[in-house]
């Protein structure tokens, strides 16, 4: 196979493999059911470590590229389409920011999702970049700042997630917003049609339809499964023009709140159906920079950008008190985008932007991600290994390869509005999954919203205990 790997290239050499090998089957070059070398072989015939081949095959295996069986190697998995779409040109779901939440009494562990360790905030270093870029910016940029966001952000941003996350995009394409919220909302109203539809996950977060419908949208739900939104799900593209359908959000790196990582049939299907449809596609990176195996998946976006507007923000990478985010956007969009967001709050708080430029061109970003990445690894770790010994067979863990939290799915529980005031409390605080379902049926009724990013090792050996005393009292699951 020809593979040139550059070894003084800027990606290391299993990315460079991992994008080679992803190119190669996207062009039809690597066709369906087309068997692999070995990793021990292609290894030799490359000259790299094996490490660095399985690295690349395991990375490929998680985003349904690839497919290894017993006996029959690694292979092209089927279902993929030879076709590039529109050329190759990245933060938490869009979850709508709380409001300030009183102190808990003590004795509470709370298990909220979306809370990064803000324990370990680089503090110093943040605020030595923002003093450093205060003291040294010229009077002019202390005037009203461009509603796209400053420059060297953009410019910052784009190279970022060019090294981390394979998306190649110009700054141009690059807005800036503060936060989140303020993102989905701006894509709302320039998306928005009398009558209009959304189409999301479900479950998706509580606060994804008040956002939406608070600008005249209506969501539906398409059913997820482990694999996240199930595509086959979808309405034809007829009757998708014919209801209005404004944009289909996802979360295809780590489904929230379930956790699935969305296959490439799936991209692909929902690529075309974009396209089919004439609407677009809201990606959110849910935790896309967290996964503790491998590395981050690859986007919807660069399968078809101008198909996809993606979100982000520095809410989970940093501290949700930044109020910083972004959009990549297609081409059309960026004038409209322009005079949402002036109209909005003319610009984000612009020497904070400054400060966060610097802080990621001079590698402290990804630094500081790498670190974390380390300690949600333990955490999720002595997590699980907690639930496990606590409940044994009678608990179920799913969707913990990535992110900053775990669904639980414990055996003879539902999780209805009885349960959850007994676990309050208790003493546990905690999200059912079912609380997050657009359509209220009884799917996921077992399953409990488990976040751990924030805890120490002894909290959150204390909530599994009080959970297990809270369910164990209530005779719901048995008490070792």
């Amino acid at each position: 196979m020809w593979l040139p790997l550059d070894v003084d290239g800027p990606l290391s050499l299993g990315r460079q493999l991992y994008e080679r090998l992803k190119q190669m089957i996207l062009d039809g070059e690597l066709a369906a059911g087309a068997r692999l070398p070995s990793s021990r072989a292609l290894a030799v015939e490359l000259g790299v470590s094996r490490n660095t081949v399985l690295d690349a095959y395991d990375q490929l295996s998680a985003e349904g590229y690839l497919e290894t069986r017993h006996g029959s190697g690694t292979r092209v998995a089927a279902g993929i389409v030879s076709e590039r779409g529109e050329g190759g040109a990245n933060r938490a779901p869009f979850v709508i920011a709380p409001a300030a939440v009183p102190e808990r009494p003590s004795g509470v562990v709370s298990f909220r999702s979306g809370i990064p360790a803000l324990d370990v905030f680089p503090r110093e270093e943040w605020a030595r970049t923002y003093q450093r870029v205060c003291a040294a910016l010229p009077d002019d940029a202390l005037r009203y700042s461009a509603p796209a966001g400053v420059r060297a952000l953009r410019e910052a941003i784009a190279g970022y997630l060019r090294r981390t996350r394979g998306i190649r995009c110009h700054a141009e394409r690059v807005m800036i917003t503060s936060g989140a919220t303020q993102g989905l909302r701006i894509m709302s109203r320039l998306l928005q049609r009398s009558g209009g539809v959304v189409l999301a996950e479900d479950p998706a977060h509580a606060g994804l339809r008040e956002v939406l419908e608070v600008t005249g949208l209506r969501v539906e739900g398409v059913p997820v499964d482990d694999r996240g939104m199930d595509t086959g799900m979808l309405p034809s593209a007829e009757e998708a023009r014919r209801a209005g359908v404004a944009f289909v959000y996802v979360t295809p790196s780590h489904q929230y709140p379930l956790g699935g990582i969305l296959p490439v049939q799936r991209r692909q299907a929902l690529v075309r159906f974009a396209r089919e449809a004439e609407c677009l596609i809201v990606e959110d990176d849910y935790d896309g920079e967290f996964r503790h195996e491998g590395s981050p998946v690859g986007t919807l976006h660069e399968l078809a950008p101008e198909s996809v507007v993606y979100l982000g923000s520095f809410s989970k990478v940093l501290a949700p008190a930044l109020r910083l985010g972004f959009a990549i956007l297609p081409a059309r969009l960026l004038a409209a985008w322009h005079r949402e967001k002036l109209y909005s709050d003319v610009h984000t708080d612009a020497l904070s932007q400054h400060a966060l430029a610097s802080f990621i061109g001079s590698g402290a970003l990804e630094r500081h991600i790498w670190r974390m990445k380390k300690l949600y690894r333990r955490r999720r770790a002595f997590l699980v290994k907690s639930l496990m010994r606590h409940f044994g067979d009678a608990v179920g863990i799913r969707g913990h390869a990535t992110g900053l939290h775990l669904v639980a799915a414990f055996t003879g529980v539902r999780f209805d509005d009885t349960v959850m005031s007994e676990l309050a409390r208790g003493g546990v605080e905690a999200t059912s999954v079912h609380a997050y379902a657009l359509q209220h049926g009884d799917d996921h009724v077992n399953e409990l919203i488990l976040g751990y990013a924030h805890l120490s090792e002894e909290a959150m050996e204390q909530g599994v205990r009080l959970l297990k005393q809270v369910l164990g009292n209530a005779g719901r699951v048995p008490v070792g």
